[in-house]
């Protein structure tokens, strides 16, 4: 592990022209954050900040489809993928137009029966309910044949989404995705409850002539913005600190049931928890094959429903872990006798494909480049992918685009199918196109930081900086020439003492990755509030 700090002296500008602490300062250039214009917007974000709905592309043939649905009371299918993004996507639009007095319902596929996206045996499905009009939400721009299918069907489709559009667009009635290249939304970045929730917004605004910012979903719209880990930045910021506000404050019924049985009732919401906490648990009904469940949750009033609920997500939940530690195990076995490569890509037919994506990421947290984990199915392998957050796979990818068989997602995540004949040519492309060296792993520095300025004005300004996540990781810091002075285990975690200028502190940190022998620079990252968790160590005087 190498360890960079780049001081630059822009940061005095800001600790002149905003008053913020120096290392606070620093925090901020790092991030590209230079002026005090620049800051203020950063950590005053408002949610008036956020871009007009009407700037969404293909937004008036949309909203003109709905009206003519509101006059002639059709009726109006919601279609939505089967993890927390897509979830809270129905969800919200669901609330929205249900408030509007429309005659909607919802459709969410079975993950391992139907897969991802508009299909024809579900579209036939919803054609036999009665409705005339699919709204496809968090997907749907990459299903030209099952569109084509719905329209020959008398069924007209919306389609709201946040992926990267193909080069044939289907022929939707609208396609309202930020990424379209026709596209002036100047915010790319939405995750699909965010465009969702624009779409929502424009909505109402069409109908009622009513600005309104739909507050009172911004909890189940930060929850799949965050689970789609999409960059903490711009409106993807704006969202999740209102929604963690109404998290904390005033969650509906089933979140706040799922809170209590997570154990997280009361603490302080941030990004990562819910990553670790509320989202796997809605996650789990889905990558178990149906999603009704996390969906019941989002929608219920019924506390002892919700209870209920949230008690069988737990189970679920469970067993989805023990499924990802089974696949785990055997990926990371077959790598112990291969020279780890630029890639990491592993497929079997008994792994369990609700779980590859989790996989997938546990594997780039430990090797740190891009891993392909897939599900074999007679002659053809659906692969799950993550990557590093620096290399963009999505586009690495789109020059095999001819050889997929289906392919959608974006850069920080996507997923494929694929004729297992064809892997050597995958396998080809990316030796070609990613280059991994042997080199350590590089962690950058933000700021100097003496352990006795941890305090609580810094701790304050600190979350300022809040979300943290892609785009905006938490902060990390150096304490320069501190002693090591004890090591204990409490609570099945390790921790170090740490002596600083006679002053002594609790270090959260395994014993491989700070060292024993004093005095060190010790590098850390500071949680909640003030807890410090050692990301390593050097010898006191190294840069």
């Amino acid at each position: 592990m190498q360890f960079v700090l780049n001081d630059s002296p822009e940061w005095e500008t800001l600790y002149r022209g905003l008053g913020v602490l120096p290392s606070i300062a620093k925090v901020l250039v790092r991030r590209g954050i230079s002026s005090p214009v620049s800051a203020e917007r950063f950590i005053s974000s408002q949610v008036k900040d956020v871009s007009n709905p009407f700037l969404l592309p293909d937004i008036e043939p949309a909203l003109s489809r709905i009206k003519m649905a509101s006059i002639d009371k059709e009726k109006i299918c919601l279609y939505g993928d089967y993890d927390v993004d897509g979830l809270t996507s129905v969800a919200v639009v669901l609330h929205t137009m249900k408030g509007l007095g429309f005659d909607v319902s919802y459709y969410i596929p079975n993950r391992l029966s139907e897969g991802y996206g508009l299909n024809i045996n579900a579209i036939d499905r919803i054609k036999e309910g009665g409705s005339s009009l699919i709204i496809t939400l968090d997907c749907g721009v990459s299903s030209v044949s099952a569109i084509d299918y719905a329209k020959s069907s008398g069924i007209d489709v919306i389609v709201v989404d946040h992926h990267n559009p193909p080069a044939t667009l289907p022929l939707a009635i609208a396609i309202v995705d930020p990424k379209k290249e026709d596209s002036i939304y100047p915010f790319k970045d939405l995750s699909g409850v965010g465009v969702a929730w624009q779409f929502a917004r424009a909505i109402i605004n069409s109908l009622l002539e009513e600005d309104t910012y739909l507050e009172e979903t911004l909890d189940i719209v930060a929850l799949g913005t965050i689970a789609d880990v999409v960059p903490l930045l711009d409106e993807n910021r704006v969202i999740v600190r209102r929604g963690l506000s109404r998290l904390k404050f005033s969650p509906r019924v089933g979140l706040s049931a799922l809170m209590k049985r997570a154990g997280i009732e009361g603490r302080m919401m941030n990004a990562e928890l819910l990553a670790m906490t509320l989202i796997p648990r809605l996650n789990s009904a889905g990558r178990l094959g149906s999603a009704e469940l996390a969906m019941d949750l989002l929608l219920t009033v019924d506390p002892v429903n919700a209870r209920l609920i949230s008690e069988r997500l737990e189970e679920n939940n469970q067993k989805r872990r023990g499924l990802v530690d089974e696949v785990l195990d055997e990926v990371l076995k077959r790598l112990e006798d291969k020279v780890i490569a630029s890639t990491i890509l592993e497929y079997s037919e008994t792994w369990h494909s609700g779980v590859l994506g989790i996989v997938a990421s546990r594997l780039v947290d430990m090797f740190n480049r891009p891993v392909f984990i897939g599900k074999k199915e007679n002659d053809t392998v659906k692969f799950s992918v993550r990557s590093p957050e620096e290399i963009d796979i999505y586009s690495i990818l789109a020059g095999l685009k001819d050889t997929f068989l289906k392919f959608g997602g974006h850069r920080y995540a996507l997923g494929f199918t694929i004729r297992e004949s064809e892997i050597g040519r995958l396998l080809d492309l990316l030796e070609e196109s990613i280059k991994i060296g042997d080199h350590e792993e590089l962690v950058e520095i933000d700021a100097e930081l003496p352990l006795s300025d941890i305090t609580p004005i810094f701790i304050n300004q600190l979350m300022l900086l809040e979300p943290f996540g892609v785009g905006n990781p938490r902060p990390v810091f150096i304490a320069r020439g501190v002693n090591v002075i004890g090591k204990e285990m409490q609570n099945n975690s390790k921790r170090i003492i740490i002596e600083e200028n006679g002053n002594i502190f609790e270090v959260s940190a395994s014993d491989d990755t700070i060292p024993t022998d004093s005095p060190i620079d010790l590098v850390y990252s500071i949680k909640g509030m003030g807890k410090i968790i050692g990301i390593g160590g050097l010898k006191s005087g190294s840069r």
